[in-house]
């Protein structure tokens, strides 16, 4: 009992570490979409950790599986580079005892994709599509970024050479399209924005340049010119996709049965909450199999963990073919749960034919 929690302990921290570091890796490589949106919708910061928020979710899905995998490989390699395993199994200690404490934390962590799948993860995804879709159609005043043409709105584009601050601007060009006879271009060495019900910009020492249809062109010098800048009319904002992620298992079930075409893909999408839960005691067992080897040296380290990383991506791969496959025929659904029962059944028979031949072998 002491043996097994202290291994517990090793490898729940391990795989903690290990799944928020993928967490990490996945939240890099994901918020460059929402980063973009804050900045081209000049949103809070603080509406882009809430879009994280709501995304963690998600994440975990994809995170924890692997977390669980790369945590027991850690924890249980830890222990044979220190001799540990070598000594427990001395004690008269099988392999499947010494995997339980492995196997216990990947049925917690199994059990956190089960609440996140069904519960959690089709509200979360909810807000933040609806999150993301309020900013992305918000009507947000004025921005201005400097050394980029921005259209201002259908008539009017402006550049900013340099932006002090949000009133302070210099090297300013406007090129005004509203009079459909003439071209009109501005250009000053500086200028002051004033952003009220109405934006106007007054521009310091410039130019103004009006263009005829015929080519021939007016130029005005000036010290000081009154420009307004009309706002974009707010646009109507087109209905929001729903995606299958906002919908519980249940719901994605009954659609499936109302939508003929779409049956293959929600059906597949519904199951892959259940199947989902198979992922981190079949990573963990595959880790048992190939870490539990009688045998110990350090090349047959680099072998095992070679081999363990290329069962993993096989198994990965596998599922996600027969997701795949399902969009296209509803009827292959059953396999979604036989291959990964039929893994795990493989796997505890390899286990226990091991536990069986290490008792005979010790008696």
């Amino acid at each position: 009992m002491i043996l097994t929690s202290y291994i517990f302990r090793q490898t729940s921290r391990s795989v903690f570490i290990s799944t928020c570091v993928f967490l990490g890796v996945i939240w890099l490589s994901q918020s460059f979409k929402s980063i973009k949106l804050i900045i081209e919708k000049g949103a809070n910061l603080t509406d882009f950790f809430i879009l994280a928020g709501f995304s963690l979710p998600s994440w975990l899905l994809i995170a924890l599986p692997l977390g669980t995998f790369a945590g027991c490989m850690i924890s249980y390699l830890r222990l044979q580079n220190d001799k540990e395993i070598i000594v427990m199994k001395s004690a008269g200690l099988s392999p499947l005892k010494i995997s339980k404490p492995a196997l216990l934390v990947a049925l917690i962590c199994s059990l956190i994709l089960f609440i996140i799948s069904h519960f959690i993860l089709p509200e979360t995804y909810r807000n933040f599509k609806k999150l993301q879709n309020e900013i992305r159609n918000s009507n947000q005043e004025f921005i201005l970024k400097d050394n980029i043409f921005i259209d201002i709105n259908k008539t009017q584009t402006i550049f900013i050479g340099k932006l002090k601050n949000s009133n302070n601007l210099e090297e300013i060009f406007i090129q005004d399209r509203t009079d459909n006879l003439y071209l009109v271009e501005y250009f000053s060495k500086r200028g002051n924005l004033n952003i009220g019900e109405t934006i106007n910009l007054i521009m310091i020492e410039g130019t103004r340049i009006s263009t005829d249809k015929k080519g021939r062109s007016t130029l005005l010098n000036f010290d000081n010119y009154n420009i307004t800048i009309q706002k974009d009319k707010k646009k109507s904002v087109a209905p929001r996709v729903v995606e299958y992620n906002e919908y519980s298992f249940f719901e994605l079930m009954k659609k499936a049965e109302k939508n003929l075409d779409k049956r293959g893909k929600l059906l597949a999408e519904a199951h892959t909450r259940n199947t989902i839960i198979f992922m981190p005691i079949i990573f963990t067992l595959i880790v048992m199999l190939t870490i539990l080897k009688e045998q110990y040296s350090r090349i047959l380290i680099s072998y095992k963990k070679t081999l363990a990383i290329g069962i993993v991506f096989v198994v990965q791969s596998l599922v996600i073919i027969l997701k795949n496959a399902v969009h296209s025929d509803a009827f292959l659904v059953p396999l979604m749960y036989l291959f990964p029962i039929f893994i795990l059944t493989v796997c505890f028979i390899f286990l226990y034919t091991r536990e069986n031949i290490y008792k005979s072998s010790f008696y």
